[in-house]
């Protein structure tokens, strides 16, 4: 859909690169460092260490990508769109913004109370308007009818759906704790389910609800859009 030059137009000079202005580092790069950190954060797997500069630039590409997504599905003119389980993570925040600003309406369901603070802190500034519901995304049904929204968003959901799902028998509340030193004990019990049972018992049976539910949340001829790896 793109390559990297395209991405790094739009996050470095284009619309994005605007909303980040002044904000990181990444308008100090060369066009060589701009390149090589553009295809360490686009490459997988991913090394473990990046140049200087490529964190806050990926932040920048994500966004990007979200952008061109979202320009490419055709959205109305005045959107709805529901992100699910986003985290602190704000790349379809930026994208809806960049393209409509306040015309759009976006709500995310997002469990974890410390990342939802995050995303609001990062959201500060922007004209688009963001509601928060914390509650676990299985429980969408319950707020909102069929056909509300023209896109449902999963932008890295399906990990956190699983770290959820497999956290649970094992006593660990994911709505309040600090999600990232955390995170590898959760993706560690995934691994101990996935090798038990292939996720049939945990895992799988949650995520399907939750899918099922995004697409009856989305209006006839809406969009689900998945960013995954």
């Amino acid at each position: 859909m793109w390559t990297v030059g395209q991405l790094l137009d739009e996050a470095v000079g284009g619309r994005v690169g605007e909303r980040f202005r002044g904000l990181d580092e990444v308008d100090q790069l060369s066009r060589a460092e701009l390149v090589e950190g553009a295809q360490q954060v686009l490459a997988r797997p991913q090394k473990a260490e990046f140049i200087p500069g490529a964190r806050p630039l990926s932040r920048r590409l994500l966004a990007a990508q979200w952008t061109l997504v979202l320009e490419h599905v055709g959205l109305p003119d005045r959107p709805k769109v529901l992100e699910l389980c986003a985290g602190g993570s704000d790349p379809v925040v930026v994208a809806l913004d960049v393209l409509f600003g306040a015309q759009a309406e976006y709500v995310t369901v997002n469990l974890n109370r410390k990342l939802a603070a995050e995303l609001l802190a990062r959201a500060e500034g922007l004209d688009l308007k963001i509601r928060i519901i914390e509650d676990d995304a299985q429980n969408l049904a319950a707020h909102f009818p069929e056909g509300t929204f023209d896109c449902v968003c999963f932008h890295h959901a399906v990990n956190d759906i699983l770290q959820t799902a497999v956290a649970a028998p094992h006593g660990m509340d994911t709505r309040d704790l600090d999600w990232w030193p955390n995170e590898r004990q959760m993706i560690e019990w995934l691994d101990q389910q996935h090798q038990e049972d292939g996720l049939v018992s945990v895992g799988i049976p949650e995520l399907r609800a939750i899918f099922e539910s995004a697409a009856r949340a989305v209006k006839p001829g809406g969009t689900l859009c998945f960013d995954h790896w």
